[in-house]
């Protein structure tokens, strides 16, 4: 009879190390999952710092000297955006009522006005891929990100000036109401 207690003993065992092990893996699963949801998190933070840090280079002319993000060939930030030196002024700034304001007809529209205008003449929901793709064609001298379209576009949602639908993973954004002549017509009015 010594045999019975022993083998129930470590049936018992055995039966615990399993409920353990399919503990262990459902743990291991549910932090897989956390960590992925944290690393596309991650992801999109450092992207929306590059974004911050473009936008200060072109609004700051000392910053445009002494970039602080690097920039590969492709126009994406390097994988190392950990590493980024901050900015350090070089120069006083310059006096901003000094400052020469360009002419009017030196200025090209701001970004919103573009993409306003471009959703404006199409029939049909775009992507920011589309939306940046054409004001890049529009406006061959300036370095447009689609990030930045993007992040414009659901700036225009936020304000009602645009809706967002999704196809899928895919996002398409129209004008919410057209206006005026802008709208594109249905037939020529005479």
């Amino acid at each position: 009879m010594s045999e019975s207690p022993g083998t129930e003993l470590a049936s018992a065992y055995s039966a615990r190390i399993a409920q353990d092990l399919e503990a262990n893996t459902q743990e291991q699963d549910r932090l897989a999952t956390e960590i992925a949801a944290l690393e596309e998190q991650l992801r999109a933070v450092r992207e929306n710092r590059v974004v911050l840090e473009r936008l200060q280079q072109a609004l700051t002319p000392q910053a445009a000297a002494t970039a602080s993000v690097p920039v590969s060939a492709s126009g994406t930030a390097d994988a190392d955006t950990d590493a980024v030196v901050p900015h350090q002024r070089t120069e006083a700034a310059p006096n901003r009522r000094a400052v020469a304001k360009p002419s009017p007809a030196e200025t090209k529209p701001s970004l919103v006005e573009a993409v306003h205008a471009y959703l404006a003449q199409q029939g049909e929901p775009r992507s920011a891929t589309d939306v940046a793709e054409a004001i890049r064609a529009a406006q061959p001298g300036r370095t447009i990100k689609t990030t930045v379209i993007r992040t414009t576009l659901e700036n225009l949602v936020a304000r009602n000036r645009a809706r967002r639908t999704k196809q899928g993973r895919a996002v398409f954004y129209t004008l919410s109401t057209p206006e005026g002549p802008e709208a594109p017509e249905d037939g020529a009015e005479s």
